[in-house]
C-alpha cells in the first residue's frame, strides 16, 4: 500500500477522534433476508447447482472479507498475499498498483461488470484481480442501475424523494425491516440518507469533484458515505472499475458519485482499478517488455489509457 507520511499522520489523528480503527461489520436480520431473497431468485432463474455455487462462493467472500475488517487488512503479509493470488501467483510481470488511483472520464463508464459475487461489497479482497472469462461482456448499463436512475430523477427532474419509485420500494423493504439502500430500516433512515445524498450533490456542484485523501487532509472527521470500509482503506475509496479485454471501464462500485459526477457533467474524476481481464493484462505485459514505439497496432491504439502511464513513465525514466 503506497505509503504518504502526511496521510498517514492525519489518518492516525482520525482513528483516535474515531476511538477505533474501523466499524464492525453487522450481519443483521434484513442482510440476512435480502441475502434470502436473492438465494430464492438465482434458484429460480438458474437452478440448484448455480444457487449452491454462488452461496458457497458468498460465505467465503464474507468470511475472509470480515476476518480482514478484524484484522487481516492491517496486515502488510495479508495485503502481499491477496495481491500475489488474485494477480495469478507471478505468472504475470507488469503487476499494477491496485491502490493507484487513476482518471477518468465518468461518461466513459457506461457497462456494469459482469465479474461476481458482490464484487462492490468485497473489493478489498480483489485488490490486483487478473482474471479470464466473459464477465467483461455484460450488456448491464450504469444509467439503468435503479440509484442511478433515481438520481437522475432526483437532480436532472427535479422530483421529490417521495415520488422517486425507487424511494417508495425502499420504504415499503424498511416498513418490513429490509435495508434495500444505504442500511436504510427505517423511513427516518431513508430520510436520513436522502438528506445526505442531497448534501452530497450539493458539496460537489459548489466545490467540484475531490478525491478521498483530499477529503480527508481537508477534514477533522474520516468522510466515508459507505458501509464496513475498514479505516485504513479510507484514502483509496474511490468510484471502482474493473477493465475489460479491450480496455474499458466497467462500473463496480461509488453508483452515487458516479452518478452525481454524471448529471453534473465533470470531466475527469478519480478512480480506483479492482480487476483487469486477462486479455488486457497482455497488453500491459506487451508494454512492459517492449518499447512503446515498437508495439504492434493493437497496443498502440491504448497508449493513451490511463492505466498504461504508469508503464509508459517507467519506460521514459530507464
Amino acid at each position: 500500500m503506497p505509503f504518504d507520511p502526511a496521510l498517514c499522520r492525519k489518518m492516525d489523528c482520525l482513528h483516535q477522534k474515531a476511538n477505533g480503527p474501523f466499524n464492525m461489520p453487522r450481519f443483521s436480520l434484513s442482510v440476512m433476508a435480502t441475502l434470502l431473497r436473492r438465494a430464492r431468485r438465482v434458484y429460480r432463474e438458474e437452478g440448484v447447482r448455480s444457487t449452491a455455487t454462488k452461496i458457497s462462493s458468498y460465505i467465503i467472500r464474507r468470511t475472509f472479507h470480515t476476518l480482514g475488517t478484524w484484522g487481516l487488512y492491517n496486515s502488510k503479509r495479508y495485503i502481499s498475499f491477496l495481491r500475489w493470488k488474485n494477480s495469478g501467483f507471478s505468472r504475470y510481470h507488469a503487476i499494477a498498483d491496485p491502490f493507484k488511483i487513476v482518471p477518468a472520464d465518468p461518461e466513459s463508464i457506461k457497462y456494469v461488470t459482469g465479474r461476481g459475487p458482490n464484487p462492490g461489497r468485497f473489493q478489498w479482497q480483489d485488490i490486483g484481480m487478473i482474471a479470464d472469462g466473459d464477465w467483461d461482456q455484460s450488456s448491464e448499463r450504469v444509467d439503468e442501475l435503479p440509484v442511478v436512475r433515481a438520481l437522475s430523477e432526483r437532480f436532472e427532474e427535479g422530483r421529490n424523494w417521495d415520488e422517486i419509485d425507487f424511494i417508495q420500494r425502499v420504504k415499503r423493504e424498511a416498513r418490513q425491516g429490509n435495508a434495500l439502500w444505504r442500511g436504510c430500516t427505517s423511513e427516518d433512515d431513508v430520510r436520513t440518507q436522502c438528506h445526505a445524498v442531497d448534501n452530497l450533490y450539493a458539496a460537489i456542484a459548489e466545490h467540484d469533484y475531490q478525491s478521498k485523501k483530499e477529503l480527508i487532509m481537508a477534514t477533522e472527521e474520516i468522510p466515508s458515505s459507505r458501509q464496513q470500509i475498514p479505516t485504513q482503506f479510507e484514502p483509496y475509496d474511490e468510484v471502482v472499475v474493473d477493465i475489460s479485454r479491450d480496455g474499458e471501464f466497467l462500473f463496480v462500485d461509488g453508483r452515487h458519485r458516479l452518478a452525481i459526477a454524471k448529471i453534473l457533467e465533470i470531466d475527469e474524476i478519480p478512480v480506483r482499478i479492482s480487476a483487469r481481464h486477462a486479455e488486457w493484462q497482455q497488453v500491459r505485459e506487451m508494454l512492459h517488455e517492449t518499447p512503446s514505439e515498437d508495439v504492434p497496432a493493437a497496443v498502440k491504439q491504448h497508449l493513451d489509457h490511463p492505466d498504461l502511464q504508469a508503464l509508459i513513465d517507467a519506460e521514459k525514466e530507464m
